[in-house]
């Protein structure tokens, strides 16, 4: 049995230090934040003005967590948001909201202003508000982020993402690989959607593990592939990690992205990312650029088509794949984006309709390559059928029965 002594080694210090302090000691780098430990939203106004309205009353805003690591620095791994919303208003960016309630004459009086303009006892009240600062020392990563979980209850975290958090080397291998894809653009002015729950990490972990089972299917929620992943915390081989590390480094890259119409959602991004990963394994680092020019039309075309409104361009198709119901396609895979997404079924058949725009846009250099012999199955099944086909989920139907769909996504 531990003893409890050995529990609270690393047991927490309270030290108290006010407003002023802290933010000084952000800009001069003596306190640090690790902002990928956090997962929480960026802060709307109004939660904002809460902050300071309570800071301004002199009323507890809770306590920060600061962990202190081998060599001395001290990082912030709990409280960001409420420092940034702080030095926000010292910088003159966030303007006071006197109109919350309870009513206070001096708060309504200071209504629209900034720090600069407040009465010197405002600003005082500010400056020399107390933060109570819990320091913890020497903490492994992994008791870190739990830590930082239990704080943060209410941080919208799936279960799944709840699991990845403590899910030991595998979880520390998606968080580094995370932080390497925000310097290649994975962010959300430029793919569509933000680390919102841990959406990016969770997209990770899910096309690692469809990658080193050889299997989209393993992307799925609830897959064996993945469950154990999660339990037994193990990382993939450095080879599958470099592997999706440079499909999405290469699909981060594309000049596609810089278009404003080109923009994913969670299952969109999975789907493309295994889509790169298998092109890149087939034909060589060269297939990105033919999956970029298929994006270029795909994704606008797809939004437009989930706003209900017409295409507004036909597909770049080759001669050869004239006859392909991309219209029908296109709406088909928007359904499995957007109901029950990430279920076999779904990834399994969005992947095969990505397959099938790339290359009849003439993204596979060879017919004789895998899988491009099984999109030409598909493709004679699709275009064999009636019209009944594309009527809800008639293509489904279609290469199920076909027997395209059986084995798709199982990768050699």
């Amino acid at each position: 049995m531990t003893p409890a002594h050995d529990l609270r080694a690393s047991a927490a210090r309270p030290t108290v230090v006010t407003v002023r302090e802290a933010l000084a000691q952000l800009r001069d780098g003596s306190l640090r934040q690790r902002s990928e430990l956090s997962s929480s939203a960026e802060w709307s106004d109004h939660r904002k003005h809460v902050l300071l309205d309570s800071v301004l009353r002199g009323w507890p805003i809770g306590t920060l967590l600061v962990a202190r690591e081998a060599g001395g620095s001290r990082v912030l791994l709990d409280g960001q948001r409420r420092l940034a919303a702080l030095e926000e208003f010292v910088r003159g960016d966030l303007l006071v909201d006197g109109r919350l309630t309870p009513p206070a004459r001096v708060l309504r009086e200071s209504d629209g202003k900034t720090y600069d303009a407040l009465p010197q006892g405002l600003r005082s009240a500010i400056d020399d508000y107390p933060l109570v600062l819990l320091e913890l020392d020497e903490l492994p990563p992994a008791e870190l982020r739990t830590a930082v979980l239990r704080l943060n209850s209410e941080a919208g975290l799936t279960e799944a993402g709840r699991k990845l958090v403590e899910s030991g080397s595998f979880g520390e291998q998606v968080r580094v690989l995370v932080a390497s894809a925000a310097d290649w653009g994975l962010a959300e002015e430029r793919i569509g959607f933000g680390n919102v729950g841990l959406a990016y990490e969770d997209v990770i972990s899910r096309v690692l593990v469809a990658v080193e089972a050889g299997s989209v299917q393993a992307a799925a929620v609830g897959s064996e592939q993945l469950n154990h992943r999660l339990r037994s915390g193990d990382a993939v081989a450095d080879q599958t990690r470099d592997e999706v590390a440079d499909a999405l480094k290469g699909l981060l890259s594309l000049p596609a992205l810089d278009m404003p119409a080109v923009r994913f959602t969670k299952p969109t991004l999975l789907s493309w990312m295994l889509v790169m990963v298998r092109a890149r394994r087939a034909f060589g680092p060269g297939a990105e650029h033919h999956l970029g020019f298929l994006l270029e039309w795909l994704e606008p075309e797809r939004r437009r088509r989930a706003a209900e409104l017409g295409l507004g361009a036909t597909p770049p198709l080759r001669t050869a794949f004239r006859e392909l119901p991309y219209d029908a396609l296109l709406e088909r895979f928007n359904e499995v984006a957007a109901v029950g997404a990430n279920t076999p079924e779904s990834i399994v058949l969005r992947d095969a309709i990505g397959w099938l725009f790339l290359v009849a846009t003439g993204g596979a250099p060879s017919r004789r390559t895998s899988p491009v012999p099984d999109v030409l199955r598909m493709y004679v099944a699709l275009t064999s059928a009636d019209d009944a086909a594309f009527t809800e989920d008639g293509i489904d139907q279609v290469l199920w029965e076909d027997g395209a769909l059986k084995s798709w996504g199982e990768w050699s």
